[in-house]
Order: C-alpha cells, then structure tokens, then sequence
C-alpha cells in the first residue's frame, strides 16, 4: 500500500515539473511567434505582423529577453505606421521608447516618413522620462542624505573635578583617575602580581606548620625559604604601592573631559515614509 505521504511528494513533484515544463513551452513558443513575425514583416504583410506579435506584448508581455521585446514593439510600430493606424504605431513606439529610451530606427531599412514619426514620438517623451530619471536621481539623493544623517555621532564633552585622595590608591586607581591608563594597567598588573605572590606564600608556610604551631625538622628550611619569598614580594608589593602613590600625586590633574556621544538622527519608518528622531543618553 503506498504511503499518503508519498503520493503527495509524487503530485507536488508532477505539478513543479508541469510548471517548468510550460514555462519553457510559453518562452520557446513567443519566440517562435517573434521569427514569424519577422518573417512576415519581410514578405511585406504587415497583418499577419500584427496578429503574430500583438499577442506578445499585449495584454502581458510574454517575451523573456529585453531585446526580443524591444524588437517586437519596433516591428508593431512601424507594421501598423505602414497600416495607416498611426494611434496604434504611436503607442507600440511609446511603449518601445519606454523600454529603451536610446533606440534608433535603422535609416537604411526604415523610410524617412516613419523615421520623423518616430523621432517625434522620442523626442516628446525625452523630456517626460528626463524628468522621472531626475525625480529617481532626487530621491536617491535625498535616501543617502537621510543614511548619512542617520550615522552622526555627536559628542559633547564635560569636565569632571579629580580627588587627590584617589591618586594614592593603588592597584592603578590614581593613574587611571589622570587618563593615564598606559600607567594604571602597569601599576595595576605588577601590584597584583606581587601581592598575590606574597599572599601565596605566607600560606604555603602556614600550611607546613603544626597543630602546636611549630614546624617539623625537615620543614624547617623549606618554611625559612618561603617566608623570605614571602618577605620580598611583600616589600616589592609596599615598594610598586608607595610608587604607584607617587606617581599618582605627581601627576595629578585637578580636572578630567568625560567625553559623552549621543547619535544622531535615527531614521524610523513613519506613515508618511521617513521620520527623523534624535536620540540623547544624557
């Protein structure tokens, strides 16, 4: 017994492939409606041009390529210009001056008469599709305007009153007080590597002590070793302390600029299009 789920896939496969399928069809078979139209626009009998391209262009377009479009609206135009149905030419060369506002017709080919008709139709809508690219190039403008607002950064700067107090604390805290952070990080890094050294050694000898408190024969010597370890990281310790204060309070800044930044106008959608708000985190 077959599996509903699989007659599915089977009906879903065979409607994508139809699809497919028709679409190639349709394309192969304008194309081959196009030659035709060529072929008789060579024999000189401009009706059967109508009847085989209108079809193509009119209601909907059904010819993939530009080009193949652009000469089918040529082949109309000028089959129903030598029709005597100007309206129709007029519109089918609109249509083909729309698509490709810089196609000429071939003077070799095509007789002055249509030539002219055609040339007046380009130059009236010249002015109508110059005016849309500058109304496009207007709101492009206006979009990458709006973009580069968008990424303003506007900064307002404060002064911000130092304590002297604050430049004797160490571990980096009067450096980085002064701005000074190159400084601070060293003071900082070397304070806390000789203090934890010493922490970590007094309790290494602690921990070789005894529950009476004294230290067993063969730890004696090790104990004596680390409590001098302990002694110099402790003294390098006070030493980099007493440094760090000093240096705090040589260089101390009685002010320092805090530096805020706020961005600046933030474009969000709104019901007429674009809106502009600004944002401030002061």
């Amino acid at each position: 017994m077959t599996h509903p789920s699989a007659c599915l896939s089977v009906a879903l496969g065979l409607l994508v492939t139809t699809g497919a399928s028709t679409g190639v069809a349709r394309a192969a078979d304008a194309a081959s409606e196009l030659r035709d139209g060529e072929n008789w626009f060579v024999y000189g009998d401009f009706e059967q041009v109508v009847a085989h391209l209108k079809p193509l262009v009119e209601p909907k377009a059904l010819l993939a390529r530009r080009e193949d479009a652009v000469r089918a609206l040529e082949l109309l135009g000028l089959a129903c210009f030598y029709l005597r149905r100007e309206d129709d030419a007029r519109r089918y060369f609109e249509q083909l001056v729309r698509q490709s506002p810089d196609h000429l017709l071939d003077p070799l080919t095509v007789p002055p008469p249509a030539i002219r008709f055609y040339e007046e139709i380009r130059a009236r809508l010249s002015k109508e599709l110059e005016l849309q690219r500058e109304a496009v190039k207007r709101q492009l403008e206006r979009e990458a305007e709006l973009r580069r607002q968008a990424n303003i950064v506007i900064e307002r700067v404060e002064l911000r009153r130092n304590s002297r107090v604050l430049a004797i604390v160490p571990f980096g805290v009067g450096q980085f007080q002064n701005d000074d952070d190159l400084a601070g990080y060293l003071f900082l890094g070397a304070e806390l590597a000789t203090t934890s050294a010493s922490v970590a050694l007094w309790a290494s000898v602690e921990r070789l002590r005894n529950p009476s408190g004294r230290f067993d024969g063969r730890d004696v010597s090790r104990a004596q070793r680390l409590r001098t370890a302990q002694v110099v990281t402790g003294a390098a310790a006070l030493g980099l302390f007493i440094a760090g204060a000093a240096h705090g309070l040589a260089t101390f800044r009685e002010e320092s600029e805090i530096r805020k930044q706020r961005l600046g106008p933030t474009l969000t959608p709104d019901a007429a299009g674009a809106a502009l708000s600004f944002t401030t985190p002061w």
